[in-house]
Parts: structure tokens; C-alpha cells; sequence
């Protein structure tokens, strides 16, 4: 089986939340945490961020520049997972709880296809979440430069990303303290 590694971004700035929402509590754990908690424990993990006790062993990066937003890191996820060795990368948002929900079901779409996108039932895409070969990491990397200021959306669709159909919960992030309450203790449903 080819090597792949999980790659969770981690380093925006949680304007619209009021404080570091990753750091909230949700059941007794952060959020960051909950999300780490939903990716099979024997994949290898990159957090794109500032260092934080994640409690389980990471790669910690930042994206240039800190704060450049979410292609910046996920330019700088995918490039240290590349960089690692990785043949196949699935990146995900630290905020979205159960978004490992979702990695099988990305992961398998890389087959034929070098780029795959999680979309919901309604046809939105999720641009955060991605499974990418070397070879599409590669092609994400020449289209993205450092990432800073763009649009991850808009990045990918001259990509032409296999669409995968992913689980609702997968999909539900935290945007709003309010958004904690409504996950409440199992962010899977």
C-alpha cells in the first residue's frame, strides 16, 4: 500500500468564532483534537498551524505567510507531505470534527483519478477537503505558487477534481460558538 499522509489545516484565525476555536472544548476536547480523533491513528499526520498539544504525535508547519490564509496552508501541508514521501495525501479542516468520516471515500477516488474532491449531497464543494497523488499534488503546487491570498475553490476548478460524494457530518465545520452546541457530544451524527 502506498504511503499517505493526513494533512490538517489549523492556522486560520477563527475571526467570525470571537477566540481560537480549534482550542474550544468539545466533550472534553479541543476541537483540533476531536478532528485529529477522526483519522485512522495509524496515519501520519501534518498540521498546518501554530505548535499546539494536539495529543498525538505530528508534523507541525506554518504557511507562508503565518495567517496567508487556507491555500497558503494547504500549500505548505501538501508540500511537507510530499516532501516526506507521501504517494498519496488527503487534506482535511481542523475545524470540521468528524472529517475523517470522509478520507476512505476521497482516498478511493485516486484511482484512476489524481485529484479528488469532497462535494455534498446539494453539489457544494468542500475545497479544504482533498486526496491528492504525487502527481496531482504536483499539478495543485504549479497551479497554487504560495497559495497566499487565494481561493482555494477557485484554485481547483482548473484542476478538474474527481467530485466525491462525502457524508454530511464530515462536511459540518465550526464556524460560530453556537456551531458547538449544535455538534454537542457526537460530532459523527
Amino acid at each position: 500500500m502506498s504511503r499517505t499522509v493526513a494533512v490538517v489545516l489549523a492556522g486560520g484565525e477563527s475571526r467570525r468564532f470571537g477566540r481560537d476555536k480549534l482550542a474550544a472544548d468539545l466533550d472534553g476536547r479541543t476541537l483540533l483534537a476531536t478532528t485529529l480523533d477522526s483519522l485512522p491513528p495509524e496515519l501520519p499526520v501534518v498540521v498546518v498551524g501554530p505548535p499546539r498539544d494536539v495529543g498525538r504525535e505530528v508534523t507541525l508547519v506554518r504557511e507562508e505567510p503565518p495567517g496567508g490564509g487556507p491555500a497558503a496552508g494547504l500549500v505548505a501541508g501538501i508540500r511537507a507531505a510530499l516532501d516526506a514521501g507521501a504517494e498519496r495525501v488527503v487534506t482535511l479542516p481542523g475545524d470540521a470534527p468528524a472529517a475523517g468520516a470522509g478520507v476512505r471515500l476521497l482516498l478511493d477516488a485516486l484511482d484512476p483519478a489524481d485529484l479528488a474532491v469532497a462535494v455534498g449531497a446539494d453539489g457544494q464543494v468542500f475545497p479544504l477537503q482533498l486526496a491528492l497523488t504525487r502527481t496531482g499534488g504536483a499539478r495543485f503546487l504549479e497551479a497554487a505558487g504560495d497559495g497566499a491570498g487565494l481561493s482555494p475553490r477557485r484554485l481547483l476548478q482548473p484542476l478538474a477534481p474527481v467530485r466525491v460524494l462525502v457524508g454530511a457530518a464530515a462536511l459540518r465545520d465550526v464556524d460560530v460558538p453556537t456551531d458547538l452546541a449544535e455538534i454537542g457530544a457526537d460530532p459523527t451524527a
